[in-house]
């Protein structure tokens, strides 16, 4: 640095022009932010808003990722991405990622206090510590009968989609991709990775899936979802998935016919690609999918997922009855009120996932206003103000004249089947209708 200014000196003591002055004055100007940025570390970074101090109540602990990634915090435009709990954004290698939390403040409160309840020591409990020394970290809070209860702790209001469904043999998975292979005797690590797995559940499903589901090679399934990277502190790092479908309301109709065509097929994927898991997305809307920069339509909203094991799957056979509006809502009903869990016979309602697709997203909303609010059950029993479109428009408003009427019967037909797999048969003459076009 001292060799940079006695030649900075020796330049300007030179009769120059104000030009060369002030070219000087620039170069010298990078020099010294060359040479600060050279000096400051990974820990001088600011990622307060990760909040690591308070693990291993947390999703994890890779805080590399965070320093690697370059990431700052951000002020996204009109509060979108706040809402989405993007807290910040960076980039690890050559992929855009983004940093968000998973839950509101008050629900980590409730976690905290629980955990403090739960302690042998419960005065001045410091929760990131004490739950070491709860159940939290033990087998039985990693089986179904403990976790369907304890769902409440950090959700009292509402009832999670995840233990709906849960099975046995998917929470086995998750504990071994979250911990590794049991031992005998565990160690502090082993204890560290359960508190981490225990938070993920009870605090946010998202969390979980998008761990379990992105980043196991041996997947036989590429998952239409943005991969999961790590866990620092009270956020997750996950790919950016792109813009959101709202954004495309005015793109030309061969833009939105494909987006249309890729949404339809994610459906696909989620119903019946797997051959260990069935995914029900109950919430669908223009915010809750995205379109990368490579064209793929990606699911962006996990918190109303459910996750079948097909080996749990007693009735393998589709609908054979009509299932509209009427039949989804009281297939929620049954979810959400009932003791009795009804996921043995999940097939019946899969379908019904392309009618929430055509309805909220696909069709005209200007001809259909009624179908916005499409199988709304699921928003109303929690009680959430949802925005369920931006416009008035769909996905597929103003199509070309030639397929106008043909695409307004298959999408009306997606909505309401007027016989047994009427819906399925719309499905196939709108994908075909749209990758034509």
């Amino acid at each position: 640095m001292t060799t940079i200014w006695r030649f900075c000196r020796i330049m300007l003591d030179q009769k120059s022009t104000r030009g060369k002055k002030t070219l000087l004055f620039g170069i010298l100007l990078l020099a010294v932010f060359v040479y600060k940025a050279c000096q400051m570390g990974p820990e001088d970074m600011d990622i307060s808003w990760a909040e690591k101090e308070k693990c291993p109540v947390c999703f994890g602990n890779t805080c590399e990722l965070l320093h690697r990634g370059n990431f700052a915090t951000v002020r996204p435009e009109s509060g979108r991405s706040w809402r989405k709990g993007i807290v910040s954004t960076g980039k690890i290698g050559d992929v855009q990622v983004i940093a968000k939390t998973m839950s509101k403040p008050e629900a980590w409160r409730r976690y905290e206090k629980f955990i403090c309840r739960s302690s042998p020591r419960p005065k001045e409990c410091n929760p990131s510590s004490f739950i070491l020394e709860t159940m939290l970290v033990t087998n039985v809070a990693l089986k179904l009968p403990f976790l369907r209860g304890a769902f409440r702790i950090a959700h009292p209001d509402s009832k999670p989609a995840l233990p709906v469904c849960l099975s046995a043999r998917f929470l086995q998975e998750v504990k071994k991709l979250f911990v590794g292979k049991e031992t005998t005797e565990m160690t502090n690590g082993d204890v560290t990775r359960r508190a981490f797995l225990s938070t993920s559940l009870l605090i946010s499903e998202e969390a979980v899936l998008l761990r379990y589901f992105t980043t196991q090679p041996q997947s036989p399934t590429p998952w239409p979802f943005p991969k999961f990277y790590g866990a620092c502190g009270r956020v997750i790092v996950v790919e950016h998935a792109g813009r959101t479908l709202d954004t495309f309301i005015d793109s030309p109709w061969k833009v939105r016919a494909d987006i249309a065509a890729k949404l339809l097929q994610l459906v696909d994927t989620l119903r019946q690609t797997d051959p260990d898991w069935i995914l029900f997305s109950l919430d669908v809307s223009f915010q809750n999918f995205a379109v990368d920069s490579r064209g793929r339509v990606r699911l962006i909203d996990f918190d109303d997922v459910l996750v079948i094991d097909r080996r749990t799957v007693v009735n393998h056979q589709e609908q054979k009855k009509v299932c509209n509006e009427p039949c989804y809502m009281d297939f929620q009903k049954k979810l959400y009120y009932s003791d009795q869990y009804h996921c043995e016979d999940i097939l019946k309602y899969t379908p019904t996932m392309y009618a929430n697709v055509c309805a909220r997203i696909l069709s005209d909303l200007q001809k259909h206003p009624d179908w916005r609010k499409w199988g709304e059950e699921r928003e109303y029993i929690d009680g959430q103000n949802v925005e369920w479109a931006p416009t008035d428009k769909g996905l597929l408003h103003d199509p070309p004249v030639e397929i106008r009427g043909p695409l307004e019967g298959a999408i009306g037909q997606c909505v309401e089947e007027s016989q047994p797999g009427g819906r399925l048969n719309a499905v196939l003459t709108l994908q075909k209708m749209l990758q034509m076009t």
